[in-house]
């Protein structure tokens, strides 16, 4: 099932927003002179409200989008790829802000690799094409959706 126009932007916005505001926060955290303190602290809060928005948008996905794709075997192993991807960076986000400092530079690195990783899943799961072909049963799931998206609103 494809993502509606506001959900694909949202989407797309908010996966940029938190990679690049992750990436240039550990550039300019751990790579940079000490120096650069401010703009590591701005891009750190930039990271963390990008990335509860970017929850919540996923959130949103799971009842249609998600579900639709696994009734219809569509996407399954980028797709669970994606939501497992999801839950570590949460995970290893809540050990960053609440762990002790051995599990902090555990978790750190963890959610540096994950997050790289992204960079290349969340784009092959967006973009791969679904070698399968819509079956009746699809086809019925897609009109369900349809029905409880005008149904809901």
């Amino acid at each position: 099932m494809r993502l509606g126009p506001w959900q694909k932007t949202a989407v797309l916005f908010t996966v940029t927003m938190v990679g690049l505001s992750g990436l240039l926060w550990f550039i300019f955290h751990d790579l940079l002179a000490d120096d650069w303190s401010e703009p590591a602290r701005i891009l750190l809060m930039l990271h963390g409200v990008t990335s509860y928005a970017l929850l919540v948008i996923v959130g949103s996905l799971l009842p249609l989008h998600v579900r639709a794709g696994w009734l219809r075997r569509q996407n399954i192993i980028t797709g669970v790829a994606v939501t497992a991807t999801m839950a570590i960076l949460s995970v290893t986000a809540l050990v960053l802000y609440y762990g002790g400092e051995e599990t902090q530079a555990v978790a750190k690195w963890v959610h540096l690799a994950v997050g790289v990783g992204c960079i290349i899943l969340f784009p092959a799961h967006a973009f791969m094409k679904s070698s399968s072909r819509e079956s009746a049963a699809g086809m019925a799931i897609e009109e369900e959706t349809r029905r409880l998206t005008v149904e809901s609103r």
